[in-house]
Formats: C-alpha cells, structure tokens, sequence
C-alpha cells in the first residue's frame, strides 16, 4: 500500500512539473510572438510618369494574427492611399503574411527589431517591392483631411508619416492653383512643431488622438496661413 502511494505521489509529481514546463514553454512562445506586435515603417523613391516617386509604407501587426499594410504617394495634386489586410504568423525569425485571397509572402524577422518582407507599394505596381522596415511609435502618423467651405471649397490633406516627414496639400474646387507643402514635424505632448523643407520656417499647432489644428496656408493665391482643424 506504501509502495502505491509513493508510486502516486511521484507520479503527481511528475505532472505537475510537466504542466509548469508546459505553461513556461507556452506563455514563452506567446511573449515572443506578442514582441512582434506594433507598427514597422519604411520608403523607398522609384522613377515613374517621368519623375521621382516617394513611396513611404507601414506595416502593423496586430494582437489578433490579422495585419495591415498602409502605402502612401503623391502624384500631382493627390495623395494616393494602397492599404492591404490579411494574416500573419510568426515561427521564430521567419515571418509570414497571407494577404486576402492571395498567396503567403515570406519575410524575415530580424535580431536588430526590424523586418525584412516584399509589399505592393501601390495597385499600379506590378510586382511586390523588398522592403526593410523599422519599428516606429509614431502615434500622430495618419492622414488627416478636411473641407473648408468659402467662395471655393477647398479639400486640405495632411500626412504626417512615420519618418518624421509631412506633406500637406490645399485643393481648390475650380482651377486655380493647389497649395503644396512638405518638410519635418515633432510632437511633444500635445504640440506639434512643422518646419517647412524649402525656408526652413517653423510653425506650431496641436495634436490630439485625432485630430491636428495648426496655421496651413488655404489658397495659394492669397499666401497667408489661417488656422485649421483637420481630422483622421
């Protein structure tokens, strides 16, 4: 009867320990897919309609499996948005995207945090474009719009990417001439600083979860800033 109990006792034993290291093995193999999750940024400039395209993307894994891909360009007077969504898994370095209705693209999960994976850049490409991203916790990122009501309508567009850059576009609705604008923004808190690339001028606004409200100029005829609140 003693020898049973021993044997069941250490049987018990042998179980519990098993499960610990289970449970250690399991909640290690989530941690380390969960240090995965967040945003990861890059660009690249390509030749096309005979000029220079900047194509700057991000990349978000998300805590369901589920991911998305934001790719942005401006071609005239327009911003042009490529998003794409699927699933992803993760099996050590190796990362793999499925998009919707498409084949698994495989990329690579790198030692330094970036991530090295092939992305279509936007629905003209013909092909998916290598890409080297970055980790970014730019939370103002985004494309902010609004419509400014007066003798024209005027659509402003302002897109803040993940590489501290911003360009911000004013379209009229008749055929007077679109404002254009880019150069580098910071935040802090809920200020953001803008300093134009061409003058070197700098102007302040405020940034909130969703909105940014600052001095843009509206008509390109006119010249002067007014202050605006454009949402996402």
């Amino acid at each position: 009867m003693r020898q049973f109990q021993a044997r069941y006792v250490l049987l018990n034993v042998v179980l519990i320990v098993a499960v610990v290291l289970f449970a250690a093995w399991s909640g290690g193999a989530v941690l380390a897919a969960d240090s995965y999750i967040g945003v990861y940024a890059g660009g690249h400039e390509t030749v096309g309609m005979g000029s220079a395209i900047n194509y700057t993307y991000s990349l978000e894994l998300k805590g369901d499996g589920s991911y998305e891909i934001k790719s942005y360009f401006i071609m005239g007077d327009a911003l042009y948005e490529h998003v794409e969504t699927g699933v992803y898994s993760v099996d050590g370095s190796k990362l793999v995207i499925t998009p919707e209705g498409q084949d698994p693209v495989q990329g690579t999960l790198n030692d330094d945090g970036s991530i090295f994976i092939s992305l279509k850049p936007s629905m003209m490409a013909r092909e998916r474009t290598e890409a080297s991203l970055t980790p970014s916790k730019v939370a103002a990122a985004g494309v902010y719009t609004a419509t400014l009501e007066g003798p024209t309508t005027v659509e402003a567009t302002l897109y803040l990417n993940h590489q501290g850059q911003y360009h911000y576009l004013a379209v009229p609705g008749n055929d007077a001439d679109a404002v254009h604008e880019q150069g580098y923004y910071g935040v802090a808190g809920d200020e953001i600083t803008f300093q134009i690339a061409d003058t070197g001028e700098v102007f302040a606004g405020k940034v909130s979860e969703d909105t940014v409200a600052a001095p843009f100029v509206v008509s390109a005829m006119m010249g002067m800033r007014i202050e605006i609140e454009l949402s996402r």
